[in-house]
């Protein structure tokens, strides 16, 4: 199983130079915080940057889950992922769609490693996973817009950012259990999302689409 590290994909993609990430490794000796957070912290990069490092790096589809239609997330969608797991394993559902004639199970997933996850998610839904990205941030605001008032806070006790960014400097990435099908035409459709090919635009921080 090959080891990515976070550090150094971020420097293979320019996205950070020696001396950023020099001082992230500095800040994270001194604060004992993971490096994304630091890069983050010291306002190096967002965490936008990071996932779409990410995404390229793991080969992975990147999703804005706020661009998504209300009215496409259905309690069935909801009751295949409980509010507990979502929270403590950063992962949402978002649709079950027939693809290539096999009905599937769309997540979106901050930490797209977490392989025990997937195979415990997909066994209790009794379909397979088409794994897709998306920032944590966006998983916060997922659960807290379809499984709480939008108003209620977390639990005190809650840390955000249960994150692969945030809780390992290196990924565990086993290329045969990523293989997913292609999905930029199947999935990013007008029908599903109300835009078409929703997408974070890997040479900005800003959210585009087709339409723009």
């Amino acid at each position: 199983m090959a080891k990515l590290r976070i550090g150094e994909i971020l420097l293979a993609e320019g996205k950070i130079d020696e001396v950023q990430l020099k001082s992230a490794l500095a800040h994270q000796r001194r604060w004992g915080k993971k490096i994304g957070s630091c890069l983050i912290d010291l306002g190096i990069i967002s965490e936008i940057d990071i996932v779409q490092a990410l995404s390229r790096a793991l080969r992975l589809p990147l999703i804005d889950v706020t661009q998504v239609q209300s009215d496409k997330i259905t309690k069935e969608i909801l009751d295949t992922i409980s509010l507990a797991t979502g929270r403590k394993h950063r992962i949402i559902p978002l649709a079950l769609k027939v693809i290539h004639r096999k009905m599937r199970l769309v997540v979106a997933t901050s930490d797209p490693t977490n392989y025990a996850v997937f195979d415990d998610v997909q066994f209790k839904a009794g379909h397979p996973l088409l794994v897709m990205l998306a920032p944590d941030s966006d998983i916060d605001w997922f659960l807290r817009k379809y499984y709480m008032n939008e108003g209620e806070a977390l639990p005190q006790n809650y840390v955000s950012g249960i994150s692969l960014i945030q809780s390992r400097d290196d990924v565990d990435f086993d290329p045969d259990r990523m293989k997913t099908d292609p999905v930029s035409d199947i999935f990013f459709d007008e029908e599903f999302t109300g835009v078409s090919k929703v997408y974070y635009d890997p040479k900005s921080d800003t959210k585009k689409s087709k339409k723009d």
